[in-house]
């Protein structure tokens, strides 16, 4: 649901920007979430048959290759609401209340995968990895912060 909502808010975003370079790159974070949405599914799947067949290093490998779904989710919805922040002096006052809407949508989607990851990360149990995921997930907020300045 997360990659869905991530590529619903850069759908929104991409009909209100003019600027031809941010289109573009709105158009491939709408893309690879749409993908996103495929891998995560099937990730996903591989996770439970491996929890059914009690394998536990193929279930904790397939864990890790699960969590990375929604790592990639959050870092391209941080980049989404750090280009609706850019956009708002750019949106015309009638489309203010679409790109509020984006903003919302991508909020969702960040926070959606967010939460998706650190249920895997506690599924782990793994101290190093979580560390590793949670600084992946933080300097991608600094990235996007620094973006939308």
């Amino acid at each position: 649901m997360a990659a869905l909502s991530a590529a619903l808010a850069a759908a929104l975003l991409e009909k209100l920007i003019h600027d031809a370079g941010t289109a573009r790159r709105l158009r491939r974070i709408r893309r690879e979430c749409l993908i996103l949405i495929r891998r995560d599914a099937d990730t996903f799947a591989r996770v439970i048959r491996t929890t059914r067949r009690d394998e536990r290093a193929a279930f904790r490998r397939s864990l890790k290759a699960a969590t990375e779904i929604p790592c990639r989710v959050f870092e391209r919805a941080e980049l989404l609401q750090a280009a609706c922040r850019a956009a708002q002096r750019a949106v015309r006052p009638q489309f203010q209340s679409d790109l509020r809407c984006a903003m919302a949508v991508a909020m969702a989607a960040a926070e959606s995968a967010r939460t998706l990851v650190l249920t895997n990360l506690a599924w782990l149990n793994d101290r190093v990895y979580t560390q590793q995921v949670e600084r992946r997930l933080q300097a991608a907020q600094r990235h996007a912060r620094a973006t939308s300045r």
